[in-house]
């Protein structure tokens, strides 16, 4: 599995707004595509001006095609397009080791 992480810092008061553009237009585009696994947007608690958008690939080569296609919808300079003075770095990680709610747990 590979993750990629984007750090995202939005102008004061903004978050509402890029939590939108990720849920309704950059989320839609990157789940139709090959080896897309999942999303999660933390939003810091202390800090309401920043989060951190985790999006998990089957691997590597999965997200690296994603990105390849050129298209904006494919880059976090989308999210920075939408909202003028948006800065955004993204990183990407193998996930070594990784765990989920036991099976037998999800039908409580």
């Amino acid at each position: 599995m590979y993750a990629q992480s984007t750090i995202i810092r939005v102008p004061m008061g903004m978050m509402p707004e890029m939590r939108r553009l990720i849920e309704q237009d950059y989320l839609p585009n990157v789940q139709l595509r090959p080896g897309f696994v999942a999303a999660y947007l933390l939003e810091q608690e202390d800090d309401e001006d920043y989060a951190e958008l985790i999006t998990m690939w089957a691997s590597q080569a999965a997200a690296e095609e994603f990105a390849q296609t050129g298209s904006l919808e494919a880059s976090p300079r989308m999210l920075v397009a939408l909202l003028p003075g948006t800065r955004v770095q993204r990183q990407g990680y193998r996930v070594r080791v990784h765990t989920e709610e036991p099976t037998y747990a999800r039908t409580r």
